[in-house]
Formats: structure tokens, sequence, C-alpha cells
């Protein structure tokens, strides 16, 4: 019973009981829905304030805007290349595993309800809505929107406000301190129900939609497990080269966050910990404060492999044969639509219709045949995302002189085995 106190542990235990009411009581598992988005709502309401008071402390603790300006442009270098990598993995292996091929789909117009359902968010249209959804319309509507966007632009504006003002503004940078404290603390209350938000979100995915007709798309699962897989080992790889911290030291120090991204589909929740775990190993809090709620818009690696995976798998089912040269055209696209999705709900998902209401070669109502299995895909798609944070964290720390693996930021400790 000892190892039932451990969070990770509760978790599974949450994660088997869901599958299992939702297999055998289908009903009941669709009524304890509310569970799950009961949690996850919790834990978001907390992030836009968590992301002002990170970015803002990134910046001040810099003491130079020159000093910020060489970490963002290391971070920006930093989440090109696993981008890119991203890409190249998920059509390698699509390419090679071909997972739609000859697979009988159910004609798409049967989730077209659904679909609208997904559509009745916010999502960006194109280039020029991305940059106008970065404004909020208040200065204090950027945290009640719901969107990352604007508190990433509000909150760099304070933060640069704040180091023009000097002395003036410490006052403000002391409250901000203490707000963040305050915030890592109710986190830390909130996760304790981490379990029963992942056993009634699973419970409802598997009772609404069946282990039969989502293992109908298990090639699909399959080829986007793999492609992770495989950016995450080469994460690691580069990750243990560069700064000495090998993988089995990595998934020892971040096994509860592994967990919760599973059981929620989400990165949000595990935030505040990301950046108390990555101080741990030695990462700067200025650098940290900056590179993960960045990374949460401009980092998304689960997302970009899931859109070179999705894509191909829908042109394939579809039989539409896309060029070398439309491939090409989709991989440019997708390197723009993979960070335009960032505080949209179902991220994922949303990018997946922008990429294809661009490109004109398989229609947008073809993603609906996905949205039965989204929620276990999304479950990939985070756990990749929030690996290739906690990696761009380590080599921009490294990057910036770090030595790491060993140091302990002073504090960080108490507050983790709190939480």
């Amino acid at each position: 019973m000892h190892a039932f106190r451990h969070l990770y542990a509760q978790m599974l235990l949450g994660i088997v009981a869901g599958t299992v009411i939702g297999t055998l009581a289908p009903a009941l598992g669709r009524d304890l829905g509310p569970l799950g988005i009961a949690f996850v709502k919790a834990m978001r309401m907390m992030v836009p304030p968590v992301l002002f008071c990170t970015i803002v402390e990134g910046i001040v603790r810099h003491g130079a805007a020159r000093d910020t300006g060489a970490t963002v442009l290391r971070s920006l270098i930093v989440f090109l290349g696993i981008t890119l990598a991203a890409l190249a993995i998920g059509l390698g292996v699509t390419l090679l595993l071909q997972p739609g091929r000859g697979l009988p789909l159910p004609p798409y117009a049967e989730a077209a309800q659904s679909l609208e359902q997904q559509l009745a968010g916010r999502h960006i249209t194109g280039a020029g809505d991305f940059l106008v959804r970065m404004v909020p319309d208040t200065l204090f509507s950027a945290f009640t929107a719901g969107d990352v966007l604007p508190v990433l632009f509000v909150a760099a504006l304070v933060g640069f406000g704040l180091l023009r003002i000097g002395d003036a503004g410490a006052p403000i940078v002391r409250g901000i301190e203490a707000l963040t404290r305050l915030q890592f603390a109710i986190f830390g209350f909130l996760i304790r129900a981490a379990p029963v938000g992942a056993f009634g979100a699973i419970a409802y995915t598997v009772g609404t939609y069946g282990i039969g007709f989502i293992g109908s798309l298990g090639l699909l699962a399959a080829a986007l497990a793999a492609a992770c897989a495989v950016l995450i080992a080469a994460l690691t790889l580069l990750v243990w080269v560069a700064t000495g911290i090998g993988g089995a030291r990595l998934l020892r120090e971040f096994r509860d966050e592994i967990l919760i991204v599973l059981g929620t589909s989400s990165t949000e929740v595990v935030l505040p910990r990301l950046i108390l775990k990555l101080e741990a190993l030695g990462c700067p809090r200025r650098v940290v404060g900056l590179t993960i709620p960045l990374g949460y818009s401009l980092n998304l690696a689960g997302t970009a492999v899931y859109l070179v995976v999705a894509t191909l798998f829908l042109g394939e089912a579809l039989g539409v044969v896309l060029s070398p040269t439309r491939i090409a055209a989709y991989l440019a696209v997708m390197l723009l639509t993979s960070k335009a999705a960032a505080g949209v709900t179902g991220s994922g998902f949303s990018a997946l219709l922008l990429t294809l209401s661009l490109m004109p070669d398989i229609p947008v109502g073809a993603a609906a045949m996905l949205i039965a299995v989204d929620r276990f895909l999304s479950e990939i798609r985070a756990l990749t995302s929030a690996t290739a944070n906690v990696a761009a964290s380590l080599l921009v720390s490294r990057w910036g002189g770090a030595k790491l693996g060993s140091a302990q930021a002073p504090g960080v400790g108490e507050q983790l085995h709190q939480s």
C-alpha cells in the first residue's frame, strides 16, 4: 500500500480503472467525463498567471534586455531545430509505415457534428490572425480570455518595462516573486486530484467510442507513437551528449509529469513542476522562466509530428497521391501552423484543420475521421511536446554556460516534496 502514496502509482491506478469502467459500463464512463474536464479546467485557470510571472521573472533576472535577447534567440534556434527534426522524422516514419493505405474508414460526414463542435472555439485562420490574436483587447483581458499568446505579449511588455524603470519597480518584482510562490503552492493542492481527473477522462473516452472502433485506427496511433518515440530518443541522446544527463535520470526525475500528461492529454497542467524540476537540475531560473513558457507556443514538437502523420494518413486513406513537391509545400506550411494553435483547446487538431484549410489536396472535413481517437493521439502529442520543452530548456541552459546535473535550486526540493 505504501506504493500508492506516490502520485505516479495513483495515476496508473486511475488510468486502469477508467479503462475498465469505460469498457464494462460505457454509460457510466460517459457520465464520468466531467471529472476529467473539471480537473483540466482547474489547472488551466492557473496557467495565464503562471506564464505571466515566469516570463516577467525571467526577463528581470537577466538584468538587461541584451541578455534576454540572447536567451530568446538561442531558444528560437533550438525550437526551430527541434521542429525541423520533428517534421523530418514524422515524414520518414509515415512514408515507411504507410498507416492509411488500404484502410477502410467510416464516412467522415458521420462526424460532422463533432467537427463543428471542435471548430466552435477560437481558431487561427492565418498568419495575420495569429498576429492579431497576440494583442489583447485590454491589458487585463489577456488573463481572462484563456489564450496563451496575449499573456506572452503582455508579460514581455511588463518585463521590459520593469527593466526600464529600474529600482522603482523593485516592489512590483518582489510582489510577482511572491505571487509565483503562491501559485506553485496552489498547483500543489490541485495536482493531488490528477488521478481522479485521469480516471474520468479515460472512462469517458473509452465509454464513448469503445475499444473496437478506436482500435480500427490503431495504425495511425502506432505510426504517431513510433515517430514521436524516435524524436524523443533523439532529443534524449542530444541532451546526454550536451549535458551529461542521461535518459534514465530524466525518466526518474520527470516520471510523475509523464503520467500526468498521459492521463490529462495536457502539458499545461505540469508547467510549474517542470520549471521547479529543471531548476533542481541546474537550469538558471532566468533561462527556464523564458524557455518553458515560450515553448508552450513555439516548441510544439508533438503537434509538428502529428501534422505530418495525420495529413499523410488521410491522404492515403482517401487515395490522394501527394507528389514530393506537394509534400514539401505541406511541410513548409506545417512549420508555421505547428506554432499557430497555441492556447486553443485541442491545439493539435486545430492545427491540422488550419493546415488542411490552407492546402487544397485533402478535404478539411476528412479530419473528422480522427476525432474518435484524437483523445488518445493528444496524449502522445502532449508527452512529446513536454519532452521537447524539457530538452530545449536543458540545451539552452547549457548553451549559456550553465553546469547541469548536480545543482539544486534553493527551496526547490521542499516545494517538490510538498506538491
